[in-house]
């Protein structure tokens, strides 16, 4: 899994780019539950004998969140436009 720390830190520290930071993960997410772009990433954990199937965030968009933090992206863009390009590199 990539580095987080940045993503992390940002949101608790709050203000305009925490709380856009926020909003643009809960985007993306719902961008994935509505089935607007590409799913979670799908794993599997055997837990007491069985086998457990889950999904999280994908790997593919932490870094792109993190480059977006560090180039400034959230002083100036909109949390939509943001979430515009993210998607937009996913499309082949």
């Amino acid at each position: 899994m990539p580095d987080t720390s940045l993503i992390v830190s940002t949101i608790v520290a709050g203000g305009r780019a925490g709380l856009k930071l926020a909003d643009v993960i809960t985007a993306l997410t719902r961008k994935v539950a509505d089935r607007e772009v590409d799913g979670l990433d799908k794993y599997q954990v055997v837990s007491f004998g069985r086998t457990v199937n889950g999904a999280r965030f994908p790997d593919r968009w932490w870094p792109r969140l993190a480059k977006a933090i560090e180039t400034g992206a959230f002083d100036y863009m909109s949390a939509q436009a943001i979430v515009d390009v993210m998607i937009e590199h996913d499309r082949p």
